[in-house]
């Protein structure tokens, strides 16, 4: 009977020790995304652990960013160049002293406590708007119910303020979900923080903030994200960042990928972990490049690495109205990544004669301009409310197989894109790009 019970005890324990080590793997995630900004792309890998977060955001334009570390149980982040052996530890900030939530009753006024008399500080207000909208639609992303989110943000310093010296308009349009055990507040003030001239901010130059809140929904862990900003100084003029998942998948992962690496050395300046480089100068050359050069994925040889696949890319038909070749290439940078890669050409003989696997063609079957942006353009100071209008888009994809003719993905896009028509046109091929190449997966 001792025998029995002694066996049924170990049988238990075993039980239990596979439950709790598959339930703390579940809890472990690694996931591959794709960022996208100004035509340039890089591959930000994420590693979740309970409390923890580790994101390595791969290059852009060529230059390696810095890993960062969350650490939700400490409230803090840590900023790590592996190159250099050194970190940055940012306590997570604080909510500035005024939120104010529209849909909320507001708490009596406190009488402000009595303290010393400090030194005068010189600084303005800045003062925010934000507006989360759920929209209620829900759909399943790789086994979570993602939950489909808008937010908007306005920005308007005062004439004195430091941090900032232009209005910003940021709008951003994604699907959210849940981690079960990570959960970092999120302060909308700190999560899209100026990131203004370092110069010009004083040691003793501080702002007021004060964010005007409304709007019940809330965001997460993004799974695809669409960031539009606005900002003043350009005139009107948007630039617009996109995030979209490529893999998610569990692992079982070492803690130590979520602390500070043994050796390393701290700085109190974040300046000490970027390289020393000329973004503007990168930028020029970037963009003269993509003039410059036909295909500015520089693929050359009719060889390509074994394992890779290739894509032939046309220039897309159906609206004259658009400049088909710069559009062209500016497809090909949301068909790169470390299984693919893409070259703009001419017709099917080139992509022959350059061993694509496939061919992309494109069609723009509707470009209507819609309602302009300007009443939103209005609120920013200088801001030229013709600058910019909206446009519904619709466009037809084929991913088309050289070898048999076959089609492997035959994706379409439909929406509203705000810009000018080839910004708009522009947006609208790069989303299609993105779905084609979750087919390819």
């Amino acid at each position: 009977m001792i025998q029995k019970t002694t066996f049924r005890l170990s049988v238990f324990v075993l039980f239990m020790s596979l439950f709790f080590s598959e339930t703390s793997l579940a809890q472990q995630y690694k996931i591959r995304q794709s960022s996208g900004m100004m035509g340039m792309n890089s591959e930000p890998t994420i590693y979740v652990k309970g409390m923890r977060k580790r994101t390595e955001p791969g290059k852009m334009m060529g230059m390696q960013q810095p890993t960062t570390i969350e650490q939700c149980d400490l409230q803090r982040t840590i900023k790590i160049n592996d190159k250099k052996k050194l970190y940055l530890i940012e306590p997570f900030a604080k909510q500035q002293e005024e939120i104010i939530d529209e849909d909320a009753p507001k708490p009596a006024k406190q009488p402000a406590p009595k303290t010393k008399t400090a030194p005068t500080q010189t600084g303005g207000v800045i003062e925010m708007w934000y507006t989360i909208t759920d929209t209620g639609e829900r759909k399943k992303m790789y086994g979570f119910t993602a939950r489909h989110v808008w937010t908007y943000q306005k920005m308007k310093p005062s004439a004195n303020a430091c941090y900032m010296k232009d209005s910003m308009i940021i709008k951003t349009d994604g699907w959210y979900i849940d981690l079960p055990q990570f959960n970092c507040p999120v302060h909308y003030s700190q999560y899209n923080k100026p990131q203004g001239d370092r110069e010009m901010i004083k040691p003793d130059c501080k702002d007021r903030m004060i964010t005007h809140r409304k709007g019940k929904g809330k965001l997460g862990f993004p799974l695809e994200e669409k960031t539009t900003i606005i900002m003043g100084s350009m005139g009107g003029q948007e630039m617009t960042t996109t995030v979209n998942t490529i893999e998610f998948s569990t692992a079982k992962l070492d803690s130590m990928l979520f602390e500070i690496p043994p050796g390393y050395t701290e700085t109190k300046n974040e300046d000490d972990l970027m390289d020393k480089i000329n973004v503007m100068d990168m930028m020029n050359d970037a963009m003269k490049g993509m003039n410059d050069n036909p295909n500015p994925v520089s693929i050359t040889s009719e060889q390509k690495k074994e394992g890779i696949i290739r894509i032939g890319v046309f220039a897309p038909a159906g609206n004259e109205e658009i400049q088909a070749s710069v559009l062209q290439k500016q497809m090909l940078s949301s068909l790169m990544s470390s299984k693919t890669e893409a070259i703009a050409v001419v017709d099917e003989a080139e992509a022959r004669k350059y061993n694509c696997d496939y061919t992309l063609s494109s069609e723009i079957t509707k470009a209507k301009a819609a309602s302009k942006v300007g009443g939103l353009l209005k609120v920013i100071k200088n801001a030229d409310p013709s600058a910019s209008q909206s446009y519904n888009i619709d466009a037809n994809f084929t991913l088309r197989a050289l070898g048999d003719g076959s089609i492997k993905s035959q994706p379409t896009v439909s929406g509203k894109y705000n810009g000018k028509i080839d910004t708009a046109t522009g947006e609208a091929l790069q989303e299609g790009c993105r779905k084609v190449m979750k087919d390819l997966k």
